[in-house]
């Protein structure tokens, strides 16, 4: 199943792979396994591993809204 998301704590919360693309045109840019045990439980948001992988997608998406500011 393809989910596509603007929150990066939904994408963290549902997923096993997020994918990041560039701004324009839009290519991949990280391709990030999500290893967090399943079921997951609404408290697994307060962990440091799942800040972990937060800050994994947001470190290559920082650039990219970046430059989409830029294109506005």
């Amino acid at each position: 199943m393809l989910f596509v998301t603007h929150d990066i704590d939904e994408a963290v919360y549902l997923s096993d792979r997020v994918v990041v693309f560039t701004a324009r045109p839009g290519r991949l840019k990280a391709d990030l396994p999500i290893h967090l045990p399943r079921p997951r439980e609404p408290e697994l948001r307060k962990s440091a591993a799942y800040a972990e992988h937060r800050n994994q997608i947001w470190d290559p998406l920082r650039d990219e809204v970046l430059a989409a500011r830029k294109l506005a």
